[in-house]
């Protein structure tokens, strides 16, 4: 396997989309699951706990490498890169940070790898970067005003991407 970002995560795309607060547990069964083949890897999760596709593309990044190299911790592809989406070390914390639940009203739709999928119409494409997160969109992810400190005039998503290559370190 290539481990070149762009090379190995060139099969990604990611779209958002807003649903009723209540019926974002049945999002998948009713709207993603008919729109793909059985062997395309998709994951869905939280709208505010995605920072654009660049984050996604780092956390299916580390995801391949670890299956690659043995060290994944999850069984599919789609976890293993829940989890590193998350910034967390264990999949039971990223669940519950990442996985939609009655309170979501904003999803993300990741197709992972090659194969037949079909977004709806009135799926937005997710943007590489978010603009500008609020303070407490990045305190919810985990990053502390502390952290938010160190990085000046940088895009605070940059703090996002290194929680996520963080995740190899504490898996070890």
């Amino acid at each position: 396997m290539s481990f070149d970002v762009r090379e190995a995560t060139r099969e990604l795309k990611a779209w958002r989309t807003t649903v009723n607060r209540g019926e974002a547990p049945l999002f998948l069964h009713d709207q993603v699951e008919p729109r793909k083949d059985r062997a395309t890897q998709v994951l869905v999760t939280k709208g505010d706990m995605i920072f654009g596709t660049d984050h996604l593309r780092t956390a299916l990044y580390h995801a391949k490498r670890a299956f690659a190299e043995g060290s994944n911790s999850a069984n599919t592809l789609a976890l293993e890169t829940l989890l590193y989406a998350s910034g967390e070390r264990q999949l039971s914390s990223a669940l519950k940070k990442m996985t939609v639940d009655d309170d979501t009203s904003e999803v993300v739709i990741a197709q992972l790898s090659e194969g037949a999928f079909t977004p709806k119409e009135s799926w937005a494409p997710l943007p590489e970067k978010p603009d500008s997160p609020s303070k407490e969109r990045l305190a919810k992810f985990g990053i502390s005003e502390k952290e938010l400190a160190t990085i000046g005039n940088k895009n605070p998503v940059e703090l996002v991407l290194e929680k996520v290559a963080a995740v190899d370190v504490l898996k070890k």
